[in-house]
């Protein structure tokens, strides 16, 4: 159900929440503090370095909302898979399960590893099991080998065992090797009424998990509130022109418009053609630019427009990792930890491990520290 924003009370109530100023103080070589919005002081203008230039002079503030954004597309992306098929997750999962021991497989066993890795690089690749042409992508070889496979990772001895990857793929069969098998990737339109003296067919369910996942990207984009930039603006105040500094208005909009789309009916979205817009495609694979590609499809988004041409290449991206810091205003000996920093690492060694990675991210709230 859609539920209106109030963006400036959002802003102010997630920055107490985060403990997290707004303007953030240059950059220093220690971690920034952030004090109490309570003892905040008169906030400045704020005034971002471009996000064309490096990475390394953007404010720390400018760092960590990018951060915020980068998470809410990981998480916007792992809803596409849910759109193509409700089990294209699980055909996902079950192969990076076997291929993450398959240096482990006997020699006959481990025979299907070139098709496994295959398939799973043209799902990663078409976000889904679906090609852009609409035909269903299909695994090379025989379901038997695949079954050989499964049943030596279930062997594996020193803790190593991967169990029930064979029944997994049991039931993955026909999806993942029969074309007629939902050869065509599922509407999620209702049913047309049925003719006169016809049984009213039955309307798709939104898939296991899909409320789950939507709620893990609405967290991510509510986090980025608070570290949107300050502008001077002018509003009226009894009759009075002042001015006044808040959080960038339109930033904040796309946060609320994005955040807004993702609080529909699960089926509403799932109809939505915009949802194609939380596709690591199409986001910019420039360092740091990954979430902003998502902000600034919001307007498409909140419109519901299709996103236009051709999704694009699957690109390796750079890595945004979090540096915890301490908070000065933990009590006593509880110390309470707050993000500190945010790193630019260089992208995964290979699409398949970056997109494992990715996955892993886009389904945890968890800020996840080396």
């Amino acid at each position: 159900m859609m539920r209106p924003w109030i963006t400036l009370a959002l802003a102010a109530g997630l920055l107490t929440a985060q403990e997290t100023p707004k303007p953030e103080p240059a950059p220093a070589p220690a971690p920034a503090q952030e004090p109490k919005p309570a003892e905040q002081a008169v906030p400045a203008v704020e005034t971002p370095a471009p996000v064309n230039a490096p990475f390394d002079q953007w404010r720390p503030s400018q760092r960590k909302l990018a951060f915020m954004l980068n998470r809410a597309a990981l998480a916007g992306h792992e809803l596409g898979y849910f759109q193509s098929h409700p089990r294209a997750g699980d055909v996902r999962s079950a192969l990076e399960a076997l291929l993450a021991v398959k240096g482990e497989l006997p020699e006959k066993a481990a025979a299907v590893i070139p098709a496994a890795e295959a398939y799973l690089g043209k799902v990663y690749a078409a976000h889904g099991l679906y090609a852009a042409d609409g035909a269903k992508l299909l695994m090379e070889g025989a379901f038997k080998d695949l079954q050989k496979a499964a049943q030596a990772a279930g062997r594996l001895k020193g803790g190593k065992a991967v169990k029930g990857l064979e029944s997994k793929f049991a039931k993955l069969k026909g999806l993942m090797f029969d074309p007629k098998v939902d050869a065509a990737s599922p509407s999620w339109a209702e049913p047309e009424a049925p003719k006169k003296g016809k049984k009213k067919a039955k309307g798709p369910k939104a898939p296991e998990g899909f409320a789950a996942q939507k709620q893990v990207a609405i967290f991510w984009l509510k986090r980025a509130v608070p570290y949107i930039p300050n502008t001077r603006q002018e509003v009226e105040v009894k009759g009075e022109k002042k001015s006044r500094l808040a959080a960038d208005p339109a930033q904040v909009k796309a946060v609320n418009d994005l955040v807004t789309f993702l609080e529909q009916e699960d089926l509403a979205i799932l109809r939505n053609p915009a949802l194609a817009h939380f596709d690591l495609r199409r986001m910019n694979a420039e360092p740091g630019r990954t979430g902003q590609g998502l902000l600034e499809a919001a307007v498409k988004v909140a419109a519901g427009a299709a996103p236009e041409g051709p999704a694009g290449e699957l690109k390796l991206l750079s890595r945004l990792t979090p540096v915890m810091g301490e908070s000065k205003f933990s009590k006593g000996d509880e110390k309470r930890a707050i993000l500190g920093e945010v790193k630019l690492e260089a992208p995964a060694a290979s699409l398949a491990e970056q997109m494992v990675e990715a996955a892993k991210l886009g389904r945890s709230k968890d800020l996840e520290v080396k």
